[in-house]
């Protein structure tokens, strides 16, 4: 299990999210639009997806391990940095969506082995 790679991933994750949001923002293509904020919970899904492919989890629970660390950071950072700039975020259904786009993403990149084909008797 690799915590600390998942943590700064998370982190990652998080920033990456933030100016994306911000930039829809800045062009005011975020708060009307639905379609918008569907596409930003695709891509924190997305982007959770490419970064647990860089963990490689074996298992599903090491897998859903890694969702939940992604998860937690991103709430946490959320909870401390963004409801600053949007008190009412944590009631946006598509942030909820990413969230658990996030957390489902590495159970996508589980590296499965191939199974051993017995020999004929």
């Amino acid at each position: 299990m690799k915590w600390k790679k998942a943590v700064l991933f998370g982190i990652l994750i998080w920033i990456l999210m933030f100016v994306i949001v911000s930039a829809f923002i800045a062009f005011k293509i975020y708060y009307p639009y639905l379609w918008a904020r569907i596409f930003l919970a695709l891509i924190s899904g997305t982007i959770s997806f490419i970064l647990a492919g860089y963990l490689k989890p074996k298992k599903a629970s090491v897998a859903l391990v890694y969702g939940i660390i992604f998860l937690a950071v991103g709430v946490i950072l959320d909870a401390l940095i963004t409801i600053r700039f949007n008190p009412a975020i944590f009631g946006t259904r598509s942030l909820w969506l990413g969230y658990f786009l996030v957390l489902i993403a590495p159970l996508l990149r589980i590296k499965k082995t191939p199974r051993a084909i017995p020999c004929p008797k």
